[in-house]
């Protein structure tokens, strides 16, 4: 009984917090005559002592997960604390609060709150409600539909399609792909988001080598899924040398990265004059921060793990890649396929953007919650509840 009251909790609190993040996020100026800046502080608050009443009183630990909690929380509270970015730690607590929740009953819940958000907010833009937020990518004009940035209705319909294929995962037909398809040309036509749109044709094409292979023998699915995870490594590894290197003096890394938006050169170059801290450190990127040190425009730290190892620091970024790395092990185990092709797309979407450890661009990482308490899989636990 208690169970199921904490299981509802969880939920209101995702249900609350992931609804306002995509209404937070348009153009929308104002609510009731509050600034939207104001009730999204607000929100946040009231998000972060729900997170910590759930887990400090609703929730009870072995004590290996206790020392874990403990651990990582210390750790990424003083990351926290001297990069002044508090998002990892947000991410943090709302994985440990996922104690209860089934982890399949969450996407469903954001897919369904992403079918209801998406289109009320592109609605109220096309009747003159919101503003659409128009800007320019060279001589291709990019529309927000009502959403703060072209890049931010990119992502939404990123993470509709992600879930769609998740929940559909076991019966995955010619219109799963037909869907993915039109979203990818729907995706490069409206906002033109490059992330999402290249992130959405990696996942097609993964997801046809797995349908593919999935009646051939054993031998070739372990393989696959064995270089989804060598991949995962290399995306994290050749993104840090390729930011501590400068890109630009190799003609064939220099077009890479002209391609990614100049993701590494402009890593290089916050890595050349902040360098690395141990427990981390602020990063300013503003323009107005940054006349501070002595530079006259921003800077831009898009790629996740320069990002993750910059800001947190060391112990930070290596708790975060043993995790992930483990995640994904531990799915291929239990034999969770697509989430694991997700999990490889989010790591490929993590070289292009900070999202892959915001929870607020990546649900799936939660995920993490079954691996913290040793959940061997949505079935299991739902009869354990």
């Amino acid at each position: 009984m208690h169970k199921s009251i904490y299981k509802k909790v969880y939920i209101f609190i995702f249900i609350l917090w992931y609804s306002t993040e995509v209404i937070f996020n348009t153009t929308l100026k104002t609510f009731m005559g509050i600034r939207i800046e104001t009730l999204s502080n607000a929100v946040s608050w009231l998000i972060f002592i729900l997170l910590m009443i759930k887990i400090v009183i609703f929730q009870s630990y072995k004590k290996k997960e206790l020392i874990i909690i403990i651990g990582v929380t210390l750790l990424i509270a003083i990351a926290t604390v001297l990069s002044g970015h508090r998002t990892l730690l947000s991410t943090w607590m709302f994985i440990v609060a996922a104690k209860n929740n089934s982890f399949d009953e969450i996407v469903h819940i954001a897919y369904r709150i992403l079918q209801i958000m998406l289109p009320l907010v592109i609605a109220l833009c096309i009747f003159g409600f919101i503003e659409d937020f128009t800007m320019m990518r060279g001589s291709i004009q990019r529309l927000s539909l009502g959403f703060s940035h072209p890049n931010y209705l990119g992502l939404r319909i990123f993470q509709l399609i992600l879930c769609n294929c998740y929940i559909n995962r076991d019966k995955l037909g010619i219109l799963n792909y037909c869907y993915v398809i039109l979203t990818i040309v729907f995706i490069i036509k409206v906002p033109n988001s490059q992330t999402a749109y290249i992130s959405l044709i990696v996942l097609l094409v993964l997801l046809l080598i797995y349908k593919y292979i999935e009646n051939q023998q054993q031998i070739f699915m372990k393989i696959y899924l064995g270089g989804l995870l060598i991949g995962i490594i290399l995306l994290n590894v050749l993104s840090i040398i390729l930011s501590y290197i400068d890109v630009n003096r190799n003609l064939l890394l220099s077009r890479i990265d002209k391609w990614m938006s100049g993701r590494f050169s402009w890593g290089h170059r916050v890595w050349q004059i902040y360098g690395t801290s141990f427990w981390g450190q602020q990063i300013y990127m503003t323009e107005e921060e940054v006349r501070g040190i002595g530079l006259t425009s921003r800077l831009y730290l898009d790629n996740a793990y320069l990002s993750i190892l910059l800001r947190y620091g060391i112990p930070v970024f290596l708790i975060c890649t043993f995790f992930y790395i483990f995640l994904v092990r531990e799915m291929i185990i239990q034999k969770r396929n697509i989430l694991v092709i997700i999990l490889f797309v989010y790591a490929l979407y993590g070289t292009m953007e900070n999202g892959l450890y915001m929870m607020a661009h990546n649900i799936f990482l939660i995920a993490f919650a079954d691996l913290l308490y040793q959940k061997m899989g949505n079935k299991e636990l739902e009869k354990q509840l």
